[in-house]
């Protein structure tokens, strides 16, 4: 008996140890659409470059039609090029647009064995995400998983329109059996409505503390903003200073993985990525392209992100990564929201946005004396200190004409960010996506 217990406890102090392990090891991934993409263009072996030198681990391959050629052919291309330099890939199976998960086990089944292919967990067993569940709850999950993959999966589905999904520790009761974790989508951006609000990690919060108490992880997401003119939509959903807000947040918070939305969602317009042409509709790209609408000045930002995340810091902490003095990006719409748009429908939730020029700059350690300038429309708008790691902000009173974000040392201007487009007063197109431009 005495042998028994002293093994009993020897098992859980190990798993334990495991768990510990595991949960230590911080990874982040991004969320990419799988279209076309051009065999023999070199685009998904650029988008994997660019994200493996920003120190992102993987792309979450968003699949909603799984047999189509064209899905077959670019996912073909990037595990070919990931299996050259070790970058991994997982599917995010879009449930919403097909409910049916076995319609993706014939996908499945051919990829999960492949070296590139994320393995997580105390088994190793290869990831599978979900966008959405669709009308489907736990039982359905756990057959499915028992019956034609004989549990070997690491199942974290994005759940969070689940019902019982706003008690967490009742939902893990409910779902301990068909999930190893959960990805989280909407806490991303604030809650949609009709004046500005900031975004808020407690939802987060307590899905991790749950998912912890119940022996899960918990994917948590990290978004800029949304905007969508196409498929029938027509919203809004706050962009400003969101994206560097919540990189605060998820510092803080340290959940076990970070999902950015998105690598190339071009409909939604929270892209960091490219946007290839050939694989996104006309409507989406007139207001969401690579030429006039470039988010790529982002990335800097994030990549100090992603380094302060796996090194257990906060947002004080970040840096450049590139061993410049500071890195930084501006980004603001070319419309104000009370703009007539021309007598066209304006986005849902319009009157949450906030007329601003946004900022995140992110300033290198011994580096004193730095200001962080704001000029919208030849008006200095805004003027700080600007502090070791993460400084960012809306400087509201956003004029039309040029935009300009500086940085200076001392009295010397160091670094500038240009408007490639000027602000106007009106617009029919009524775009919200954002123009970034990053500092040079």
């Amino acid at each position: 008996m005495r042998r028994s217990i002293i093994s009993s406890l020897f098992t859980a102090f190990a798993g334990q140890a495991l768990w510990a392990r595991l949960t230590a090891a911080k990874s982040v991934y991004a969320h990419y659409m799988v279209g076309t993409v051009t065999e023999g263009s070199g685009h998904a072996e650029l988008d994997i470059d660019q994200a493996l030198a920003m120190g992102i681990d993987a792309f979450a391959l968003n699949v909603g039609n799984p047999t189509a050629d064209w899905t077959l052919s670019t996912i073909s291309q990037l595990f070919n090029h990931a299996s050259t330099n070790g970058f991994k890939l997982f599917f995010s199976l879009d449930l919403l647009q097909e409910p049916d998960i076995t319609a993706f086990n014939s996908l499945l089944s051919n990829y999960l064995g492949h070296r590139s292919y994320l393995r997580y967990g105390a088994a190793n067993y290869p990831l599978v995400s979900t966008y959405s569940v669709g009308p489907n709850g736990p039982d359905y999950f756990s057959n499915w998983k028992a019956n034609d993959f004989a549990n070997e999966i690491y199942f974290v589905p994005n759940a969070d329109q689940s019902q019982g999904y706003n008690d967490p520790d009742s939902w893990f009761s409910a779902w301990d059996q068909a999930v190893q974790g959960v990805l989280g989508w909407e806490t991303a951006w604030p809650t949609p409505g009709s004046t500005p609000t900031n975004v808020s990690s407690s939802q987060d919060s307590s899905v991790l503390n749950a998912a912890h108490a119940w022996a899960k992880t918990y994917m948590a997401p990290l978004s800029s903003l949304q905007f969508k003119d196409s498929c029938g939509g027509n919203y809004y959903r706050v962009g400003e200073s969101n994206l560097p807000q919540r990189m605060t947040q998820l510092l803080d918070l340290a959940p076990d993985f970070v999902e950015i939305l998105t690598w190339n969602d071009a409909g939604e317009s929270h892209y960091i990525g490219n946007i290839w042409p050939e694989g996104v509709g006309s409507d989406a790209l007139a207001y969401s392209n690579n030429q006039d609408w470039p988010h790529s000045a982002w990335r800097p930002i994030i990549q100090s992100f992603i380094a302060a995340y796996k090194g257990g810091q906060d947002a004080s902490a970040m840096a450049p990564t590139s061993g410049a003095q500071a890195i930084g990006a501006m980004w603001y719409r070319d419309i104000p929201k009370g703009a007539a748009c021309g007598g066209n429908q304006k986005p849902d939730n319009w009157p949450s946005a906030v007329d601003a020029v946004n900022y995140a700059v992110v300033v290198a350690p011994g580096n004193t004396g730095i200001t962080i300038r704001v000029t919208s429309g030849g008006t200095v708008i805004r003027t700080i200190t600007g502090n070791y790691g993460l400084n960012y902000g809306s400087a509201t009173g956003l004029n039309t004409g040029a935009q300009k974000l500086e940085v200076l040392s001392g009295s010397t201007v160091i670094l500038t960010a240009n408007s490639a487009r000027d602000v106007n007063s009106d617009d029919p197109a009524c775009i919200f996506n954002y123009q970034v431009a990053g500092l040079k």
